[in-house]
């Protein structure tokens, strides 16, 4: 197998696993998989990570950056100017993992970008306290050159609105109204395994075929079958490892409360945190539906958005923020489809989607059965 196809492999495995990041699995302490164009499968990772200086050449503005960070961060400022890779960075040949010159500054659009990244950084430095409260995409909105003028003729301005908004319920309400939505606190206690079978389709007809399983809250096991041959993950309490044609290996600095939240995406009732921990923001649309908002920090640097239905209470997005030096990188995961299966209701349909245009997915499940038989045995990693 070419180190190609083997590093799609690795994606497609952590993607399948909820990466939003999330990056492929951002939310786990992983081992790096890099090809030689850098792409690194490596996510949120711990304190002990270098920063990104030292392990790549002439880094003059993001020093301090965890090394991992650094193409979320790139991929944020390419789909903010709407471009590839190659607007800013020295490519000498077609070959997907081969060619970079990363360090080099003979484009003079890289020059310019470190300015534009410095004047960010400023401005959210003496004009907002610190706060990101601009970024790339303030401008820019996928494009390289941000409009300056505004369009005529102009919106009219003096367009007669309501003044009164419409009643929005608490944080509690809210939690309560979804609870009820999937089947119910008891109902929901009563599901101690779950086993997803489906498929996950993705861009560039890179589609597998998946099979998960759930027990617990630290308990977890995904079957990956692609082209190129069957990846396997397993969680077992702390323990995360990965079985591919190498081999099983594990995976190192694996942040046990992180694996749970993923799990928890696989569960009936997908949130942990309580209503006291958690701010409403209003009603916004989600295309034809009206969604009730709330946010909650759930770390120093990360802020989780909840959007439910206003009709049905059903969880409709999961929004993740995770503050990085210069912006934030967001993922999401979206649920649809929610069927009834044995008194609770699961989404049948699943999207995942990061700042990484490449691990964008959709998971459709044609069969979920509850309270299988699992034999934990099933968790651990196989011998070598």
């Amino acid at each position: 197998m070419t180190r190609k196809s083997r590093h799609r492999l690795i994606v497609l495995l952590f993607a399948s696993a909820f990466a939003t990041l999330m990056c492929l699995s951002r939310d786990a302490n992983v081992d790096a998989v890099v090809s030689d164009n850098g792409f690194s499968v490596r996510g949120e990772l711990s304190q002990q990570e270098k920063p990104v200086e030292q392990v790549r050449k002439n880094i003059q503005v993001l020093k301090g950056l965890p090394a991992p960070q650094i193409y979320p961060v790139m991929w944020f400022i390419r789909d903010s100017l709407g471009v590839q890779c190659d607007y800013c960075h020295v490519k000498q040949g077609p070959d997907l993992d081969k060619g970079w010159s990363w360090e080099s500054d003979d484009k003079p659009q890289k020059v310019r970008a470190r300015e534009m990244m410095r004047m960010v950084l400023d401005i959210n430095k003496n004009s907002f306290g610190g706060n990101q409260a601009v970024t790339c995409y303030s401008c820019h909105r996928g494009t390289t050159r941000p409009e300056r003028l505004v369009a005529l003729p102009t919106f009219e301005a003096f367009v007669t609105r309501p003044d009164a908004k419409p009643a929005v319920p608490t944080a509690e309400q809210i939690l309560d109204r979804y609870i009820k939505s999937v089947g119910g606190q008891d109902a929901a206690a009563k599901v101690k395994s779950i086993v997803y079978t489906g498929n996950i389709q993705r861009s560039e007809g890179r589609n597998s075929a998946v099979e998960i399983t759930t027990k617990g809250a630290d308990k977890y096991l995904s079957k990956l079958t692609t082209p190129q041959g069957t990846v396997v993950q397993g969680i077992d309490v702390g323990a995360v490892w990965v079985k591919d044609n190498n081999g099983p290996r594990p995976l190192a600095d694996a942040d046990l409360e992180q694996l749970r939240q993923r799990i928890a995406l696989y569960g009936v009732i997908k949130i942990a945190e309580q209503p006291a921990q958690m701010r409403v923001l209003g009603l916004e649309k989600m295309g034809d539906k009206d969604a009730y908002v709330i946010d909650v920090t759930s770390g120093p640097k990360t802020i989780k958005k909840y959007f439910f239905d206003a009709q049905t209470g059903l969880l409709l997005r999961i929004t993740t923020i995770r503050q990085a030096i210069l912006l934030p990188l967001p993922e999401q995961t979206e649920f649809e489809d929610y069927r009834d299966v044995g008194g609770v209701k699961l989404p049948f349909t699943m999207r995942t989607s990061d700042v990484d245009a490449f691990s964008a997915a959709t998971r459709k499940f044609t069969d979920v059965r509850l309270n299988v038989a699992v034999d934990d045995s099933v968790f651990k990693m196989p011998p070598k």
